[in-house]
């Protein structure tokens, strides 16, 4: 059976008019999901920003304190998960001196906002956080891991997790 030229004109302008709908979805669904993959790349360079700039307000905002530290414990105690790797030899030994001199207390008198920035700037000089990163990317929809080369060889790993509409520090380890 043949379309009549008039079944034909339909036929193209219900074709045009469902691309016409389905643009009015999908573009405005690509942007956002183009936003959200570039989101947290954006905060990694504000935390560079503030890395280099000793901003301790935006550290403040960038970087949740209470999880990292929540983060360390949950490793230290061997029935808790943890989203914390493999810690080196280094990191294991400064945790072991923090705990003879602080006792229990330790990992909240150690981990602070300052020994954060140390370990993200790793004591290189004139270099922030972006020129020494060596991996970032997306490890849960909710999760970003990255790597930064640190001093002596020794990587150091952090985790940013989203939450309360903002990406955050919440885990970090060398």
């Amino acid at each position: 059976m043949r379309l009549t030229l008039d079944g034909q004109q339909a036929l193209r302008r219900g074709r045009a008019g469902t691309w016409r709908r389905a643009r009015l979805v999908l573009l405005p669904t690509l942007a956002v999901l183009l936003l959200y993959l570039a989101w947290p790349y954006f905060t990694l360079w504000q935390l560079d920003q503030a890395l280099v700039c000793g901003d301790a307000a935006a550290l403040v905002r960038l970087v949740d304190l209470a999880a990292v530290r929540d983060e360390i414990k949950r490793k230290l105690n061997k029935d808790s998960a943890s989203a914390i790797g493999d810690l080196s030899d280094p990191f294991i030994r400064w945790l072991e001196a923090g705990i003879q001199a602080a006792g229990s207390g330790a990992v909240d008198q150690l981990v602070t906002l300052d020994w954060i920035r140390e370990q993200l700037l790793a004591n290189v000089a004139g270099k922030g956080l972006l020129p020494r990163l060596s991996f970032a990317f997306f490890d849960a929809p909710d999760g970003f891991r990255l790597t930064v080369d640190g001093s002596g060889g020794n990587p150091v790993h952090a985790r940013l997790t989203l939450g309360n509409a903002a990406w955050r520090v919440s885990a970090l380890y060398y």
